[in-house]
C-alpha cells in the first residue's frame, strides 16, 4: 500500500525522537480532528501490521510506546522513558510558539545535552529529568556549560547567531528536588518542572518587571 504523507512524517517523528506514545502521536498528527486518539489508533494499527513501526504496551501510561522498524533503542530500554520526556518538552514547546530548531542530543564540546532549541526568539539547551537529581549532580551538570562558556569557543558555533553571539540559556525540565541557586552563572539558567510550569514563571516575571526572552 502506498504510504501518505502523514504516514512519512509519523515514521520520521519515530526516528527522530526515537520513540513515542500514541498519545504523543495522536497530539503532533492528529490534533485537528475531532477523535485524534481514535484516528491515531487506526493509522498506527496499519503502520504495525505492514511491518513500518513496531511496539511495546506501557503500563504507566496504559497505552502503546512506538518504535520504528527495526528500533533504534532496545524497546525495555531505561532510556525510553528519558526519550519520550524529550519528546514531550518539544510538544509542549509547540503548544505556545513554533519551535524552529530542535536537535535531540547534539555534541557540545566534550558534552551532550538532552536537545538544543530555537523557540520563542532565544536558544536553548535542554535537559530532561526523570529522576530526582541531587543539587551535586546538577551542579556537576552546569559546570560542564559554565566551563565551555569560559572557554569562549561557543561564540564560533552553530549553537549562537553570528550576528549577535549570546550563550543560550539552559532550562532543566523535569523532577525536581531541590531548587539550584543559578543566580551566580553568567548565562541564564531555570529549572522547571514542566513547560506549562515555565510559561507560567516567565508571564509572571513579564507582568513584574517586563522580561522578555529575546535571541
Amino acid at each position: 500500500m502506498m504510504m501518505r504523507d502523514r504516514d512519512k512524517q509519523i515514521l520520521a517523528a519515530l526516528e527522530r525522537f526515537k520513540c513515542l506514545t500514541r498519545d504523543q502521536i495522536a497530539q503532533m498528527f492528529f490534533n485537528h480532528t475531532k477523535k485524534p486518539h481514535t484516528n491515531a489508533n487506526f493509522v498506527l494499527k496499519r503502520l504495525r501490521r505492514d511491518g513500518y513501526i513496531t511496539a511495546r504496551t506501557d503500563r504507566v501510561f496504559q497505552q502503546y510506546v512506538y518504535f520504528p522498524n527495526p528500533p533504534e533503542i532496545k524497546k525495555n530500554s531505561q532510556k525510553v522513558d528519558h526519550y519520550l520526556l524529550i519528546a514531550q518538552i518539544y510538544i509542549d514547546m509547540m503548544k505556545y510558539d513554533t519551535v524552529k530548531q530542535y536537535d535531540i542530543e547534539p555534541i557540545v564540546d566534550d558534552f551532550i545535552p538532552d536537545a538544543f532549541a530555537r523557540w520563542k526568539g532565544s536558544r536553548w539547551f535542554i535537559e530532561a529529568q526523570n529522576s530526582l537529581y541531587t543539587t551535586k549532580q546538577l551542579e556537576q551538570k552546569l559546570q560542564k556549560y559554565l566551563a565551555w562558556y569560559e572557554s569562549g569557543e561557543w561564540r564560533y558555533t552553530q549553537f549562537v547567531n553570528d550576528m549577535k553571539p549570546i550563550f543560550p540559556h539552559v532550562l532543566i525540565v523535569g523532577k525536581v528536588n531541590k531548587k539550584l541557586d543559578t543566580s551566580e552563572y553568567p548565562f541564564r539558567v531555570a529549572q522547571v518542572e514542566s513547560i506549562d510550569a515555565f510559561m507560567k514563571m516567565i508571564q509572571k516575571q513579564i507582568q513584574v518587571n517586563g522580561v522578555r526572552m529575546r535571541e
